[in-house]
């Protein structure tokens, strides 16, 4: 319960000037507070686990059946692994995932005598079984290029009693965990996939299912067309109905619901001058600088290396860069949530593509002598290719080390600007000219470039441009008059009733229902996730929190991109939902209507008689349908949809037999089938007998883990540390 009552703030600020005026004159008393808090910290540190959250490193963040997760483990590992995760909320639940599927993976393991010895993990680090952490952790984001030298090198190191790099050293140790716990239930899975066995009469089933195909005539009775009557919903029915669907609707946890109000911070017109006038000033220098890159890049905004067309650019432009002079600063133009300046800094005609080939010699950047050697055979296959050029596919065969092309004659095809790098781009589309060959270093090495081609589209020119920026944002005065407001609806409306219905008065509040959260939860529907949500859910599930309590201070959320208050919450306590079946009233809400029409429908097959399709369709006012080449693995057919009751029965029939009524998704049905066309005789049962066992074997590599799961105990404590 909240400890603090109902009083005014109206005199918030009298206040806050009072209590520091009462502390600047009792200083001693600050000075023994801070000595007791320190005394106090110490003391809770070294009473050992259960004396404060997270107050010993010893506490177990949560079991495996009884196995302990300490926290201790839990960060050392989190600071290692996921440190650089956007979201710690995401990294810690992809970390508690990780643990967990560890503990029962060494445990399944060891009964099962199974585990990585030596050998095996340096084949999967450094072998030809090379595991997919390590091709993930060190291969080129963008090209998905092996580092083969680097694990050489680490290779080395180990092997050789090196010490690494004491931070790299830990890095590498978790990465081994990771590794063991992936190739172990590797080894589980693999256990489970070869025990699977698919009989011969499975095989012959699943290939008559596959391939046969019917003709189908169907009325459907939709529920809408099912007069009411005297049918009502009664709460039997519902608790009946939730009862079939215990899965759906059965909580396994305890749930939480708050009520939030929030105030979206948005820029006023006189924050929106400012930022203007600030553009301005700075499109003074924009006009001026000599290196346009660095002060746009400076200024949040953008320079291109690269040309462009006209119509590539955002379409605000499109009809006004052929205006422009080159080096002329055109703006403020509003785009978006910024003020935006443009500069011109060049413009010319060039291809929109070049057919090119090349010769590389590879340099290690930083390696002189291997530049020197790159640049001497470079050279003389420049001598011999000027007095011949046909020679240059045989000699880039011979000497050129971009495996990627080489045994095409070095042929790059046709390329547009900005897809190779500048020092490459700037020659094909600038400097060269169709027909010459030209020496070019890039990072990559050396290169002999022969242009083969130009290809224009258009002769239209095409611009080279540059921006600044400066986001129209709220200014500290206008976040500090919303943060106001919100204070102070805490203070006079501390129980979400009066709370409610005070905002109401005030169009900026918006009041909204999160849905159900559960204890570890860190996203709410509405205010998006983060640690901010994360506090809204570790306050709704505090100890000392009751339904309707109003939280005592202000969440602030914070732009992602631009870094300010974006928006202010306060939240408030709505239910807490016990496990188990929520009650009738809660339930109702959710499936009155699917219960409705279940019993409409069985009232509509209760008066339902003879097999006369046509007639059937006259008195219900809809028409006979006829669909053709149905499949029984069909989960959803054009102008059926989702009925697998209904693709069952046309299956059961017999040629022109028809179905009882069916209950379905969307209303009632009869079904009569037209035709069966079955499969010939099954040829080829060994290469099917195969193929049905694979896909058992891959299917079942995605359940096990989670089949396991459910097979123990698992305690999570992670809400009482973060």
């Amino acid at each position: 319960m909240r400890t603090f009552g109902k009083f005014d703030f109206g005199s918030i600020s009298y206040i806050k000037m009072a209590l520091i005026g009462k502390i600047r004159n009792n200083m001693w008393l600050v000075f023994i507070i801070i000595a007791l808090a320190l005394a106090s910290f110490i003391l809770m540190d070294s009473m050992g686990p259960g004396n404060g959250q997270g107050a010993n490193f010893n506490q177990a963040i949560g079991t495996v059946d009884g196995q302990k997760l300490k926290q201790m483990d839990f960060e050392r590992t989190y600071s290692v692994l996921f440190n650089n995760a956007p979201d710690a909320n995401v990294g810690r639940e992809a970390l508690w995932n990780y643990l967990v599927e560890k503990s029962i993976a060494e445990k399944e393991s060891e009964a099962l005598g199974m585990s990585v010895g030596y050998d095996e993990l340096m084949d999967l680090q450094f072998g030809a079984s090379l595991s997919p952490i390590i091709r993930q952790n060190f291969s080129n984001p963008q090209t998905g290029q092996l580092d083969v030298s680097r694990l050489q090198q680490i290779k080395n190191q180990l092997e050789s009693g090196e010490d690494l790099n004491p931070q790299f050293a830990q890095y590498w140790a978790e990465q081994e965990k990771q590794i063991k716990t992936e190739q172990l239930k590797n080894k589980l899975n693999m256990l489970v996939s070869k025990a699977i066995y698919t009989p011969n009469w499975l095989v012959e089933s699943t290939f008559k299912e596959e391939n046969t195909r019917v003709d189908i005539a169907v009325v459907k009775i939709p529920f809408d067309n099912i007069p009411l009557g005297d049918i009502t919903v009664s709460d039997r029915d519902i608790e009946a109905y939730a009862k079939d669907h215990k899965d759906e609707y059965e909580l396994k946890e305890e749930m939480r619901v708050v009520d939030y109000v929030s105030y979206d911070v948005v820029p006023t017109a006189a924050d929106s001058a400012k930022w203007r006038a600030e553009l301005e000033r700075s499109m003074e220098t924009f006009r001026t600088t000599t290196n346009d890159s660095i002060f746009a890049v400076a200024n949040n905004g953008f320079y291109s290396p690269f040309y462009g067309k006209a119509e590539q650019f955002d379409e605000f432009y499109m009809d006004k860069l052929a205006s422009f002079k080159v080096g002329e600063v055109y703006g403020p133009y509003e785009l978006g949530q910024n003020y935006q300046a443009i500069k011109v800094t060049d413009k010319k005609i060039l291809p929109d593509s070049v057919h090119a080939a090349h010769i590389l010699r590879r340099v290690t950047p930083g390696n002189a002598d291997q530049l020197a050697a790159a640049n001497r055979i470079i050279d003389s296959l420049y001598t011999v290719l000027s007095r011949n050029k046909s020679k240059f596919g045989a000699l880039a065969k011979e000497f050129s080390e971009d495996l990627s092309n080489k045994d095409d004659d070095g042929d790059l095809g046709y390329f547009s600007q900005g897809t190779m790098v500048k020092a490459f781009n700037d020659v094909a589309f600038h400097s060269g000219k169709k027909g010459n060959i030209y020496k070019v270093q890039t990072q990559f090495g050396v290169h002999l470039l022969y242009i083969k081609n130009l290809k224009y589209e258009t002769r239209e020119p095409k611009y080279q441009i540059a921006f600044i920026n400066v986001p129209i944002i709220p200014s500290k005065e206008t976040e500090s008059v919303a943060y106001d407001v919100m204070l102070n609806l805490i203070g006079e409306y501390p129980y979400l009733a009066e709370l409610k219905t005070a905002i109401q008065s005030n169009p900026k509040l918006r009041f909204q229902r999160s849905e159900n959260l559960a204890i570890n939860d860190y996203q709410i529907e509405g205010l998006g996730s983060g640690n901010t949500s994360r506090e809204i859910v570790k306050f709704a599930f505090d100890g000392n929190t009751e339904i309707n309590d109003v939280s005592p201070n202000v969440f602030q959320y914070t732009d992602p991109i631009r870094y300010f208050t974006n928006k202010y919450v306060i939240a408030g306590l709505a239910e807490i939902k016990k496990p188990g079946m929520p009650p009738v009233e809660e339930l109702r809400s959710q499936i009155e209507l699917t219960v409705l029409n279940e019993l409409k429908g069985k009232k509509a097959i209760e008066s339902l008689s003879g097999s006369d399709l046509v007639a059937i369709a006259k008195q219900y006012n809809v028409n006979v349908d006829t669909i053709r080449n149905i499949n029984l693995l069909n989960t959803f057919v054009a102008g059926l949809g989702n009925e697998p009751a209904v693709i069952g029965a046309a299956f059961a029939n017999e040629v022109n037999g028809v179905s009882k009524p069916i209950l379905g998704n969307s209303g009632v049905f009869l079904v009569k089938t037209l035709s069966k066309n079955e499969p010939g005789e099954l040829t080829g049962l060994s290469f099917l007998k195969n193929t049905v066992t694979l896909r058992k074997r891959s299917s079942s590599q995605f359940g096990l883990m989670p089949s396991l799961k459910d097979n123990v105990k698992v305690v999570d404590n992670r809400s009482k540390f973060y």
